[in-house]
């Protein structure tokens, strides 16, 4: 349908998303700023899938306006003077100690983590999991949630509730602590601790999701820490054999994951199980960007494999769900949002159009992009506030806020889930309290 010529020209504009990148880093002096974050999250939502998934049809206007819209974000941080904010960001966070590794920080860690697991198990307990089951029978058990949560026959109420708040929480405030441990071992041995909820969740009820946005909830806080020690540096090369040992740990309980999705506990058969989890991971992590190009396609009118809802002019229904559903008046979603899946020859299937289906369903094509640039409007001047700012805590949770949001807009958006304010609302009060006791303390 789509030639190699598409294919040639979207790389050609992922590898533009990467220059816009750069060109902020030349014009801030550091990565660590939402517009490049951003433009980098997206070079690699795009490259790998355009480039592992060569033979796979994609239509290149459809990552011209992915391209327009990562544009229009960066272009949000113009009206901001980054040198002067970074300047005083060095000024007076050197002066001020957050202390974000105090007993009360830690205290708070180590409850989360233990109320994470016990309401993560009695979600499944509720919706009638005995734990022999759980624990002993768990490829078939896991898969077995994981449908019937696809099929909307699962019962969270507050016990799902808190089982999610916990998980999320957890990273957050090992990350702060993480980044405060003076040796690598104690470093890497927190990472895991601070993901351990949400490895616990994905192993016993199949959800990646979960652990994907447990990730980004952990990279932010990393980030923040990162901004209050005036230590601006992205990433540097002497970090991958610091969490080598820790990350390689966690595959197998992401493959665990992959495979309890077919209640497979037949694992002889190793070609079959391989060629499962190369599909599985196709399916995940690199068909979202294809199945937006074809929704983008029948958009615009150009050829595309499915013929899709017509559910334009939304108004937000999509972004910001969990705000509508507050306020009784949200839309009834099919299990996994979208009804409608794209696939291509044995080599992916997904019902995950990225953020960007969402984004034209409630604003409209030209709307989305005028709308992601207000949006990052309001996202910066949070940043710059944190920057110039000792201890702005809502700025703080803003920006934790924001690089969730980011990271997860390869999927959809994340506020169509309520966690993000009530977790939001949590982090700042652990912050506020956590600031009086420590200068309480120095007084």
């Amino acid at each position: 349908m789509y030639g190699i010529e598409h294919k040639l020209i979207a790389i050609i504009l992922s590898i533009f998303t990467l220059l816009q990148a750069y060109i902020i880093r030349l014009t801030v002096g550091t990565y660590i700023i939402p517009a490049a974050i951003f433009s980098l999250a997206w070079f690699l939502y795009t490259i790998f899938p355009l480039v592992i998934l060569f033979n796979a049809p994609i239509n290149c206007f459809s990552i011209l306006y992915i391209y327009l819209c990562v544009t229009a974000f960066s272009l949000s941080a113009l009206p901001f003077n980054w040198k002067y904010a970074f300047r005083k960001n060095k000024i007076r966070k050197s002066i001020y100690d957050p202390n974000l590794n105090s007993i009360f920080i830690r205290s708070c860690l180590y409850i989360a983590i233990v109320l994470s697991i016990i309401f993560s198990t009695l979600t499944m307990v509720i919706n009638d999991w005995d734990l022999e089951s759980i624990f002993f029978n768990l490829l078939e058990t896991s898969g077995r949630f994981a449908a019937s949560r696809g099929n909307l026959g699962m019962e969270y109420g507050i016990i799902g509730i808190l089982s999610i708040f916990f998980t999320y929480i957890t990273p957050v405030l090992g990350g702060f602590v993480s980044y405060s441990q003076k040796t690598n071992f104690r470093k890497s041995i927190y990472f895991l601790v601070s993901l351990a909820p949400a490895i616990y969740t994905m192993i016993i009820q199949s959800s990646k999701v979960i652990f994907v946005i447990a990730i980004s909830f952990y990279l932010a806080s990393i980030l923040l820490m990162k901004i209050y020690n005036n230590k601006l540096d992205l990433f540097n090369i002497s970090y991958v054999p610091r969490f080598m040992v820790p990350v390689l740990l966690l595959i197998p309980p992401v493959l665990i994951s992959f495979i309890s999705r077919e209640h497979n506990s037949d694992l002889s058969d190793l070609s079959t199980t391989v060629s499962f989890l190369i599909y599985s991971f196709a399916s995940y992590a690199l068909g979202q960007i294809y199945a937006f190009s074809d929704f983008f396609s029948f958009y615009i009118g150009m050829p595309a494999f499915s013929a899709y809802k017509y559910d334009f002019y939304s108004l937000g229904s999509y972004t910001f769900a969990s705000v509508f559903d507050s306020f009784g008046f949200g839309k009834t979603f099919p299990p996994g949002l979208y009804e409608e899946t794209v696939y291509f020859r044995d080599v992916f299937e997904t019902n995950i159009f990225t953020i960007f289906r969402g984004l034209i369903y409630d604003f409209g094509g030209i709307g989305s992009i005028i709308f992601i640039f207000l949006f990052g409007l309001v996202l910066h001047a949070f940043y710059y506030r944190l920057l110039r700012r000792q201890k702005s805590w809502l700025s703080c949770i803003v920006f934790i806020a924001t690089i969730v949001f980011i990271m997860y807009t390869y999927l959809m958006s994340v506020f169509m889930a309520r966690y993000m304010f009530l977790n939001g609302l949590a982090l700042y009060i652990i912050l506020l309290v956590n600031s009086n006791i420590s200068e309480n303390s120095r007084t």
